[in-house]
């Protein structure tokens, strides 16, 4: 039996250090590794410890699949409050591997793990910002460097989904072979594989047939920079381009893209649809994806924009995204945001006149790339072996 009651299951048992199980990027990705591995790596026993009290809503679906998770009794800022039951729950489930996804916050959950018998503390970046859960500026600058070192001395794994996101860490520092590494995430295709449905889609939305649809997918908050998608579709309008803006996501700036398309006569061009599980679905139906992101920091990587090559869909994208998201080079283009939104808006007419690939050939390029779940789950078990 463990000290916890339960007992001590064979195999390789796993914590996985998360914000919470909500339909973020980095869980929703977490939770699809999760599932996906269970046929052929049954003995490797994930547990979830989300560091935010609150349900998510990821949690039902994990427990249904024989995963674990435990929600953190107290809130991080009360910190020796939160890490002494953090280390009770670490020494308590007798784990082999702790995976941390927290950037470099996850020197603190690193310290918790000091002379427990852990046989492998990954770091996992999953951005290049470098942030911690704080709005102090002081602080920042007082912890971020000792946190950073923290990570790489404490930590036997540093992993970046891109190689921005673990130079992020690891700084101008010769790589450690073995020690840093880069490893993408793995996408689900299969439902880039269905027929377009361009019609039907349209007219879910109260479109006429033709309308082209220029797609904003991602949370609708300033780094996503949904406001400079706006002004691109107002800019398309002015030329004589009648696109739709379907924006994809939910955010503290929907209500207020809402209003700005009110304010620009575009409301009868825009449709915010909020968070959608059938994102595949709207790719294959859309023109173009439009990704404006802020260019500094630049993203992690932008899974979106993995996920629109597999659906066959133009993007134009800003200087956000590291280059080896770019699988099909024929559909992506690259504009800075200092071009501004007339030449983005000139851009995406040009780009939605004709496929420079088809969809079944650009789905096969991603399929066969870094970014398929067959290599993204094979990936995360050899982190574990």
């Amino acid at each position: 039996m463990g000290t916890d009651g339960s007992r001590r299951i064979e195999g390789t048992r796993v914590l996985q250090i998360v914000e919470s199980l909500d339909n973020r990027a980095v869980e929703s990705w977490l939770v699809r590794i999760f599932l996906r591995s269970l046929p052929d790596h049954p003995s490797v026993h994930w547990t979830f410890f989300c560091i935010l009290p609150r349900p998510g809503e990821l949690e039902d679906k994990v427990r249904a699949a024989g995963g674990r998770i435990i929600r953190s009794r107290h809130e991080i800022g009360r910190k020796a409050a939160f890490l002494t039951s953090l280390r009770r729950v670490m020494r308590e489930g007798a784990y082999d591997v702790l995976h941390c996804h927290h950037d470099i916050t996850s020197a603190a959950y690193l310290l918790a793990s000091i002379n427990l018998p852990f046989r492998r503390r990954i770091v996992h970046l999953h951005n290049t910002a470098l942030a911690l859960p704080t709005s102090s500026v002081l602080k920042t600058a007082l912890y971020r460097e000792p946190m950073r070192q923290t990570c790489l001395h404490v930590a036997d794994r540093i992993v970046g989904i891109s190689e921005e996101a673990l130079h992020s860490i690891t700084g101008g520092r010769k790589r450690k072979k073995g020690r840093d590494l880069v490893v993408h995430y793995g996408i689900e295709t299969e439902g880039f594989a269905e027929p377009p449905g361009r019609s039907r889609f349209r007219a879910e939305l109260g479109l006429n047939p033709g309308t082209r649809i220029l797609l904003f997918v991602g949370r609708m908050v300033d780094y996503k920079n949904p406001r400079f998608a706006l002004g691109v579709l107002a800019d398309l309008h002015e030329i004589g381009q009648a696109f739709a803006g379907v924006f994809v996501g939910k955010g503290e700036l929907r209500q207020e893209i809402q209003n700005l398309a009110i304010r620009n006569n575009l409301e009868a061009y825009v449709r915010i649809l909020g968070f959608r599980r059938d994102v595949p679905r709207i790719m294959l139906a859309s023109d173009v994806l439009i990704w404006p992101s802020l260019e500094d920091p630049k993203e992690g990587l932008g899974l979106g924009i993995i996920e629109a090559q597999a659906a066959g869909l133009p993007v134009l994208m800003s200087r956000s995204v590291p280059a080896e998201a770019v699988i099909v080079q024929e559909l992506v283009k690259t504009l800075p945001l200092a071009a501004g939104t007339r030449t983005w808006a000139e851009a995406i007419v040009k780009m939605s006149q004709a496929a420079p690939v088809n969809k079944a050939e650009a789905l096969e390029r991603v399929e066969s790339s870094t970014f398929s779940m067959s290599q993204g789950v094979s990936n995360i078990m050899d982190l574990y072996r």
